[in-house]
């Protein structure tokens, strides 16, 4: 078969979709550092005509911004990537048929990522796994955090898995969560398959503060419990990664008295 020939670049945007599945225009301006977002309008259009991107339009509000996905024919350029999953190739189809609820919440995990590109040390390395990079490692928290981060400055890394709690997530499914990530530490699960690497900090994002205060408590209370001194937990809201705001530490620790 045929393959249309395309340039680096956006070959670069079919590498950053099949990891973050959904992006923007102002998405991809921000993984490209480029202010004017025609260049990447161009190799948009040129993706789409050639079949291997998708561009969701909202019919009812043409001032959505449009929303991009992998279309069928970028399997031929991914098929040889074993760090993919083919099954995920095979199903490229059904990508832009996707949930909005489902498409917005990757949406946002994408900006989750931009916000903690943009404010890390520059001279410091960022990589970011989603769920979708993270198939087939049993060894992980199950279900699978939305994120895996790791932050490498010099010789030192940093280790972190995110979570994102939506508005509508009952209080007890968050409480549950929480002590699933406990019993994890307990496990040595991490420990045992990373050759004793510390384990990951915690980062869990809400979309208000009521529900960032409780799960403070609740989380400080079980931490004070617990044996186990190593896990951390941090949080934040939604508003505050959205706002992005200088020069301002948005993370909260939970804090355990003694410790």
């Amino acid at each position: 078969m045929h393959i249309p020939t395309i340039t680096k670049s956006q070959r670069l945007i079919i590498s950053h979709l099949s990891s973050l599945r959904f992006l923007t225009i102002d998405h991809l301006q921000q993984l490209f550092n480029h202010k004017d977002p025609h260049r990447i309008q161009e190799w948009l259009i040129n993706l789409e005509e050639k079949k291997f991107i998708a561009i969701i339009k909202d019919p009812k509000n043409k001032t959505t911004p449009y929303i991009i996905c992998l279309d069928q024919k970028a399997r031929h350029i991914l098929k040889d990537n074993r760090d993919i999953d083919p099954r995920f190739l095979e199903r490229l189809y059904k990508e832009k048929a996707a949930s909005p609820d489902f498409i917005q919440r990757l949406l946002f995990v994408t900006s989750c990522y931009l916000y903690l590109l943009k404010h890390k040390d520059k001279t410091s390395e960022l990589n970011f796994f989603t769920q979708q990079d993270l198939q087939g490692y049993d060894y992980f928290p199950d279900p699978l955090p939305d994120a895996y981060i790791d932050q490498q400055d010099g010789k030192q890394t940093t280790r972190y898995f995110l979570d994102f709690i939506e508005s509508g997530t009952s209080p007890g499914k968050v409480r549950y969560r929480v002590r699933e990530y406990l019993r994890y530490a307990d496990s040595e699960g991490w420990q045992e398959n990373t050759s004793n690497a510390p384990l990951p900090t915690i980062l869990f994002i809400f979309t208000s503060e009521r529900q960032k205060k409780h799960i403070y408590y609740y989380a400080k209370a079980l931490l004070e419990k617990s044996l186990n001194s190593d896990v951390e937990i941090f949080l934040t809201t939604r508003e505050q990664i959205l706002n992005d705001q200088e020069n301002v530490d948005i993370w909260q620790k939970v804090e355990v008295e003694g410790l």
